[in-house]
């Protein structure tokens, strides 16, 4: 039983695998108490959608019979793994044309998260990204700003711009009333500084809102 999900890779290839057979295949074996496919379920079964998966701790893994710290870390691992992978496609040191450029560099990282990050991106005229700095973490519904500190970086760069990126752990991606006071308090310094306030983008989940663009997207 332990051994069908390499037998079905072999036949079938990976992509022919549910989610919880690739996990035994990493677990590679059960324990007294449930075979492998089992685990492999019980660790599926601890968020209800894979993306969630990013977030998964140690504590919560070991937390399932059988589950070890072994068997643990090969799983962290991987998952962090496959996260690097996709950042490829999305390589920092590429211009920045469009908002949903930035939305797939940033969306694996915040979609998830359980507090509000704020991360700063910093640009030259051309649209590379000089520096990526995460400046502030929140409650889960709010981050507590000093403008200046936002600028600190582009300052030393002498940079053309900054994009402000943060999350909303709700999913709702819509600006509250605090985001919209942030927002004019950063475009009034930006005109003194006469660095360019480019965007302020809110990420949810499958949809994000561009202060620039004045709109929400579904996705």
């Amino acid at each position: 039983m332990e051994d069908y999900p390499r037998e079905k890779l072999l036949k079938l290839g990976v992509k022919a695998l549910e989610d919880y057979e690739l996990l035994a295949i990493l677990l590679r074996t059960g324990s007294k108490e449930a075979d492998v496919l089992v685990l492999s379920k019980r660790i599926m079964n601890l968020y209800p959608h894979r993306n969630y998966m990013k977030q998964l701790k140690i504590e919560d893994l070991m937390s399932i019979k059988g589950i070890s710290v072994s068997k643990s870390a090969t799983i962290l691992a991987a998952i962090e793994l496959g996260r690097r992978i996709h950042e490829v496609k999305y390589e920092k040191n590429k211009a920045i044309q469009t908002t949903n450029d930035i939305y797939q560099l940033l969306k694996n990282e915040m979609e998830y998260l359980e507090q509000e990050h704020l991360i700063i991106l910093t640009l030259d005229i051309k649209g590379n990204i000089l520096k990526q700095e995460t400046l502030y973490i929140g409650t889960t519904t709010q981050i507590t700003v000093s403008v200046k500190d936002l600028f600190k970086t582009a300052i030393k760069f002498s940079a053309f711009g900054i994009i402000m990126v943060h999350n909303h752990p709700t999913g709702d991606a819509k600006p509250s009333l605090q985001d919209d006071l942030l927002t004019d308090k950063v475009k009034k310094a930006s005109s003194i500084l006469t660095i360019e306030l480019i965007d302020h983008i809110i990420i949810g989940k499958y949809e994000y809102y561009s202060y620039k663009e004045r709109n929400l997207y579904k996705v």
